[in-house]
């Protein structure tokens, strides 16, 4: 009886040592999880003043993708290009907002305007840096926020799907009764 009494007694204690070296790993991955994020470069640390990357940016407020020939305004919708600047106050709209004021802008400027899918939002995203990770040599005003795309979500009507530019992440779970900025692609 003894010697079961002093197994059990080594079981548990094995068991004992198992559980905090357990925890232990999982502190360590938590916390190297953490450093992940403050090892990823600032992307205004990274940018060098007037580097475009496949942007060529124009005066009038224009930006043309050279790798996928997209043309984007330059400034968040609400805003106006001006002596390379964005002036104005950006929109935060609902997403039905959002595709309305689309259509307001084109009828106004006889263009056909839209807003990005998310494919278009991802390639903004620089990979090498964050917050926000989209060039501000190109898009002078861009905020860390999620923005807008006219792509619908599967997972329900009632969602939208965003880029968060802070990282670039999309998500399709926004409600789409929430206001958020938005960009514009001549179509």
């Amino acid at each position: 009886m003894n010697a079961f009494i002093h197994l059990n007694k080594s079981a548990a204690q094995l068991t004992s040592r198992r559980c905090g070296l357990l925890l232990c790993a999982l502190a360590v991955s938590f916390l190297s999880a953490c450093q992940r994020y403050e090892d990823i470069a600032q992307c205004a640390d990274v940018l060098v003043e007037g580097d475009t990357g496949n942007f060529e940016a124009s005066d009038d407020g224009m930006a043309v993708d050279t790798v996928t020939g997209m043309r984007w305004y330059r400034c968040n919708a609400g805003e106006r290009f001006a002596d390379g600047q964005c002036l104005g106050t950006p929109v935060e709209l609902v997403l039905a907002d959002a595709l309305a004021y689309a259509q307001e802008f084109s009828d106004a400027s006889g263009r056909k305007w839209r807003l990005p899918t998310q494919n278009e939002m991802d390639t903004l995203r620089l990979d090498n840096c964050v917050n926000p990770s989209v060039n501000r040599n190109v898009f002078p005003s861009i905020t860390v926020n999620n923005y807008w795309t006219s792509t619908p979500s599967n997972r329900n009507s009632a969602l939208g799907c965003t880029t968060y530019t802070y990282n670039g992440n999309d998500f399709c779970s926004e409600r789409k009764d929430v206001e958020r900025p938005f960009l514009l692609v001549l179509n």
